[in-house]
């Protein structure tokens, strides 16, 4: 008994002094942190600030926080407020809505989109959303340039006390619309930012989304992106899981922008936007762009990426020489079609594994690097689980991670995470240690 004691004892320090021993790599590090860069964040709380005067030009702008709700005057009638946003790059952009509904004395605030010179307008609007006026889906034109919002009283001869104004960012590079998609059922599924045409009078372009309990949604259409006019004044209608009409907006005329704002979705399911001609003729030149953000982010369906070490030893640690596979995966938990490419990929050390085989194929591969991209590309069926698997032996003592990048073509993005491995070295003890 005190043999074995002995042994248990001696056996536990040699184990600890072997983990001691390994490396470990620190997230700043992680190839992931290179590789992959996180889109979508966590939705901010709401967070309120006033404007600070003097702000009546560009060199004097306030800051503006996406998502921050900013509170300001214009007062004197004649004053204009100036706020500067961060560009990020030409595929990304923002909505923006000034709400004048309880101003006094007047209620008709312009709210104006300048490029990083402050003087190049790129989109200007009074009045088409019902609260007020909005900035309809426009790209950071000058990339990661600052560029600014300018508020002012339409006429510039009355006062408007109080106003308010936010924005949000989203990815404004379009995917098309893909007809039929004349109902909620058949919508296109949603991305961020849609191109489309009313070809016909009759055409009505449905996208379809994945709504969950208590969402926030905020819709935006262009009418006329490419600003040289539009025969069409289009209609912008927001539609439930039953397919009841939620919200429609109709505000602005020919080629103008509209906005639908709905708090809080009672239940989960499909929901759509549709765009549709209220007036005017439809043809080709009746182009728009329309799109949404969720809880004042970006939207995305349901879906989880999960990575997981299938053969590890009952001790959690693997010896110099063992094979280790993972799986790395993402399964679509929405109840719509994920269309167009998934891309996994994987980033480890190489001094501590070497890449022995995978299933399917790999596209490509180096050292610490595999990839998959182009061998999924019709997308994930509803319920739909799409992995791979990678083989690998292990090199040398090490505590790390496998990173598994995985990007979703249809909506510009991709996400990091990672599973841990350990791998000891090999312990070879004196028979005299050994229990009998």
């Amino acid at each position: 008994m005190k043999k074995r004691l002995w042994f248990q004892i001696v056996l536990a320090l040699v184990l600890l002094a072997a983990f001691l021993a390994v490396p470990s790599r620190t997230e700043a590090g992680s190839p992931i942190a290179s590789s992959l860069v996180r889109l979508a964040g966590e939705m901010l709380a709401a967070v309120t600030t006033a404007e600070i005067e003097p702000n009546n030009t560009p060199d004097t702008a306030n800051n503006l926080n996406s998502q921050v709700i900013l509170t300001g005057a214009i007062t004197p009638a004649v004053d204009l407020d100036y706020f500067s946003l961060k560009g990020l790059n030409t595929s990304w952009g923002f909505i923006a809505l000034l709400d004048t509904i309880s101003s006094t004395p007047s209620q008709d605030g312009a709210l104006t989109a300048f490029g990083s010179d402050g003087v190049t307008v790129l989109q200007t609007d009074a009045g088409s959303w019902e609260r007020g006026s909005g900035i309809a889906l426009q790209n950071y034109a000058d990339g990661s340039a600052t560029h600014y919002l300018r508020v002012n009283e339409q006429g510039n001869d009355s006062l408007l006390d109080p106003y308010q104004l936010r924005y949000y960012n989203t990815v404004t590079a379009t995917q098309p619309e893909v007809e039929p998609n004349e109902t909620r059922l058949a919508g296109t599924p949603s991305s961020f930012t849609h191109a489309g045409v009313i070809s016909a009078d009759g055409d009505v372009d449905c996208f379809a989304f994945h709504g969950r309990a208590g969402d926030d949604i905020i819709l935006a259409l262009n009418g006329d992106p490419e600003k040289d006019g539009s025969p069409a004044d289009l209609s912008l209608e927001l539609y439930s899981p039953t397919d009841a009409m939620l919200a429609s907006a109709d505000y602005s005329g020919a080629g103008g922008s509209e906005f639908i704002e709905s708090i809080d979705f009672s239940a989960e399911g499909i929901y759509a936007y549709c765009v549709r001609r209220a007036a005017g003729v439809g043809g080709a030149t009746a182009t728009y762009t329309a799109g949404l953000v969720r809880n004042g982010d970006l939207y995305f369906p349901q879906y989880e990426r999960a990575a997981s070490w299938l053969n590890p030893p009952p001790s959690g640690m693997a010896l110099v020489g063992d094979t280790l596979t993972f799986e790395l995966s993402i399964t679509n938990n929405s109840p719509l079609v994920i269309p167009g490419n998934i891309n996994i990929s994987s980033n480890y050390t190489a001094s501590c594994l070497g890449l022995i085989s995978t299933n399917p194929a790999y596209t490509s591969a180096s050292a610490g690097q595999v990839s998959w991209n182009g061998q999924k590309n019709g997308g994930l069926a509803v319920s739909e689980k799409y992995s791979v698997t990678m083989t690998l032996v292990a090199l040398s003592p090490c505590s790390d991670v496998i990173y598994q990048g995985t990007g979703v073509a249809y909506y510009f993005t991709g996400y990091g995470n990672e599973v841990a491995y350990v791998i000891a070295r090999q312990v070879f003890l004196p028979l005299i240690f050994r229990a009998p």
